[in-house]
């Protein structure tokens, strides 16, 4: 029977969090999930967060965007959002942990090696790691670690700790994903992918990234509606939202990280006037340039 008979249930970060006993651990940016039977009760799924599978133990089966899927012990598995995971099936002796991160923390953990993430598993969609033993030790040192910061958020330095432990995690992931690259054997690229990669490479080089689509695409020589139709083929999201989110984690940076007048950031970002980058920061982050410089 077809999925389209069946109601596609959508899911992000803050939905997980409002499911009755859906998540073990949830933090805005980050949420833990430990029984997998827990997403069997509200398949099928539109996931529309970033989420890393670590199995420790067993097999599951289970559809990817209608694409069969096995992963086994000493397996871990990215994705990137917007996604429908359906039709699971696991060993009855399955063990696994699943970590959720939004793209803000993402962006905000591998600064400028994001490039790395956001082409192995964006391009693909998903991305399995064979996991030497010492390697799915550490991962669930880190799982566990970062449970443990979860619940113990009164304690001193908490909130900096956890992501120092996150981004410590993912630019382990990130070695794994180049020792992967270069050990498989290079096959072409499609012509559309190759721009598609052209473009977040174009992206992340430039100081100023708050610009049209019309200019990006005018760089790679090709018009902006083909580019918008190949960055969602390839990632799930328009070529908008990958300028929005790059310029996004500018923002925070240079008001977090720098000593720059928040007038020197704007004009650093290409925005016209102080007055239209305080606008622009107020839509992305709910509050006032200087309100986001105060939470360093």
């Amino acid at each position: 029977m077809k999925n389209n008979q069946i109601e596609l249930k959508e899911l992000n970060l803050e939905d997980l969090n409002n499911k009755d006993s859906l998540v073990d651990y949830y933090d805005g940016d980050v949420a833990i999930i430990d029984n997998i039977s827990n997403l069997t009760d509200v398949a099928p799924i539109y996931a529309k967060m970033n989420f890393i599978i670590l199995c420790t133990k067993g097999r599951i089966q289970f559809n990817i965007n209608d694409q069969p899927l096995m992963l086994t012990e000493q397996q871990c598995l990215l994705s990137a959002p917007f996604v429908i995971l359906d039709n699971y099936l696991f060993s009855p002796d399955f063990e696994c942990t699943i970590l959720c991160l939004s793209d803000d923390l993402i962006h905000a953990m591998l600064g400028d090696q994001v490039n790395i993430w956001n082409l192995s598993v964006h391009n693909q969609r998903t991305n399995i790691i064979q996991l030497p033993e010492e390697d799915q030790q550490q991962l669930v040192y880190y799982y566990e670690l970062i449970k443990f910061k979860m619940e113990h958020q009164q304690r001193r330095n908490s909130t900096f700790i956890l992501q120092t432990i996150i981004q410590t995690m993912l630019l382990d992931l990130l070695t794994l994903i180049e020792s992967k690259d270069e050990s498989n054997a290079p096959t072409p690229a499609s012509h559309g992918k190759t721009i598609f990669d052209d473009f977040l490479n174009l992206l992340a080089s430039k100081e100023i990234k708050h610009l049209p689509v019309d200019s990006y695409a005018s760089e790679l020589n090709i018009t902006p509606k083909y580019l918008t139709m190949l960055c969602t083929k390839y990632s799930g999201r328009p070529a908008s939202d990958w300028i929005a989110q790059y310029t996004k984690e500018d923002i925070r940076y240079n008001l977090m990280h720098t000593q720059l007048s928040i007038k020197e950031i704007s004009s650093k970002l290409g925005f016209p006037n102080i007055s239209f980058f305080g606008s622009y920061v107020r839509r992305l982050f709910g509050v006032s340039p200087t309100q986001l410089r105060k939470r360093v």
